[in-house]
């Protein structure tokens, strides 16, 4: 808050001036020493606004990359097969029955990410905080022992000073959803990798803020990946028949789910 100042008033008294001078010369013929002059009157101390004490801001960041793995194998890898025109159509068939099969159990994003790898683009998805799947996931045991290792291995650093806190990768667990009842599981099922970003201050003796995490998947099927019997007929789609070379095949893509959660730790 600025504070104006007025002028400063002079005070006047009216004294006969030849008394002055007298005073004045006395003092100096008798070669005493001259009197201090009165200490003039201090002016009223101003009230200052109360001092604020800037908060400890800290940040927290940390990656887990996702690393090639079989779930992005593409039709290199497919040892010299030959796509059958026959089993392309009819794997093909079989998936979208699936994606129609999840849609009508309530599984819709599985359904739209088997649609989005059977159409054969390889453009990632991605589904933000907020969304459907983004609030299955918070609300998943899975992931709330994640975020538990994560803010624990975040506050162990802000206890030692670090106000930016950087987590390496190790520190960052994935996540799997393995309850076969959940949308999470045909979607995602094991993730492969993770990113953490937030900040926040020091509050009442408390670490306070919030970390947005970004849960890292390849959308794919890996060898040996059955997932109710139609794992292999997937994989020969993203392989044998997989896209771009054939017309119609399939493609493995990178798909994302965005979460924000509050960090409350002890100080």
């Amino acid at each position: 808050m600025r504070l104006a100042w007025g002028p400063l008033r002079r005070r006047t008294a009216t004294v006969a001036l030849p008394t002055v001078i007298a005073a004045l010369c006395a003092t100096a013929c008798s070669g005493a020493p001259a009197s201090s002059a009165p200490a003039a009157s201090s002016a009223p101390a101003t009230p200052r606004a109360p001092r604020t004490t800037a908060s400890w801001r800290f940040t927290v960041s940390g990656v887990r990359p996702v690393l090639a793995n079989g779930s992005q194998d593409t039709h290199a890898q497919a040892g010299g097969a030959t796509c059958d025109s026959g089993q392309l159509a009819a794997y093909t068939h079989l998936g979208n029955g699936i994606a129609a099969g999840f849609a009508a159990s309530g599984f819709p994003a599985a359904a739209d990410l088997l649609r989005h790898f059977l159409a054969g683009e390889g453009t990632g998805v991605n589904y933000p905080a907020g969304s459907r799947i983004s609030t299955l996931a918070v609300a998943s045991a899975a992931f709330q022992a994640v975020n538990g290792q994560v803010q624990a291995a975040a506050a162990r650093q802000l206890k030692a000073g670090d106000a930016q806190v950087r987590l390496a990768a190790g520190q960052l667990p994935t996540v799997t959803f393995s309850v076969t009842t959940s949308d999470l599981y045909w979607s995602f099922r094991g993730t492969q990798g993770l990113t953490v970003s937030g900040s926040g201050d020091r509050e009442g003796g408390r670490y306070v803020g919030s970390l947005t995490y970004v849960i890292r998947d390849s959308y794919g099927f890996p060898a040996g990946d059955t997932l109710g019997g139609f794992g292999p007929p997937m994989r020969y789609l993203q392989t044998v028949c997989g896209a771009p070379q054939y017309a119609g095949g399939a493609h493995w893509f990178p798909d994302t789910i965005t979460v924000t959660v509050p960090f409350d730790q002890p100080g």
